[in-house]
């Protein structure tokens, strides 16, 4: 019989603390600099996160493709929660273009889409199963969104070129989690 896995680990803590990071934002959601300063601290978390569960992972023995089950959904959501707080407080205080704000989210809406094809499809569910971990493109997504963010709230000419590219570069993180999967399913029995 397997033993439990502890849910209050420093990875997870650490990933936790994105929670109330969220929250802060409306504290001050005008304030760019503050609301950099949060972001630097949620970005500091997930590194630290990430490091420290990859830390106990070799300390056990285990590989880095058995990562706990906890981290493996809280992370994401907690990511997830923090910056949307951040979007949706960057919306109501600066008022972007749209066109600005579907660059900055096109991620987040194809991986929705693609999340609730595979939920409500049991065609898709057979052949497909999104595994939407960690990758370098979808780390270098989250920077960029992160730097496109902080051009909205200082209304820096980049904005366009930085939301451009976070677009970019959330999509091909979409297409090799995608190819990801399908290669996952080619392997299943």
């Amino acid at each position: 019989m397997a033993r439990p896995e502890p849910f209050f680990t420093a990875p997870n803590l650490l990933t936790l603390s994105r929670v109330p990071l969220a929250a802060l934002v409306w504290l001050r959601p005008a304030n760019a600099v503050y609301i950099i300063s949060l972001m630097v601290a949620a970005g500091a978390t997930d590194v630290l996160d990430g490091w420290l569960e990859r830390r106990a992972l070799r300390r056990e023995g285990l590989g880095e493709e058995s990562p706990p089950a906890a981290g493996m959904w809280l992370d994401p959501v907690c990511d997830k929660l923090f910056a949307f707080s951040v979007i949706a407080a960057v919306i109501v205080t600066r008022r972007p273009p749209v066109y600005l704000i579907l660059l900055l989210v096109a991620r987040e809406i194809v991986q929705t889409l693609i999340t609730l094809t595979w939920k409500l499809a049991p065609a898709v569910r057979a052949r497909l199963r999104p595994e939407f971990q960690a990758s370098l493109t979808g780390k270098a997504a989250t920077v960029f969104q992160f730097l496109t963010i902080a051009a909205i709230l200082t209304a820096h000419p980049w904005q366009l070129p930085l939301a451009a590219a976070t677009g970019a570069l959330g999509l091909t993180a979409i297409a090799f989690y995608i190819l990801r999967s399908w290669k996952a399913a080619d392997r299943r029995p």
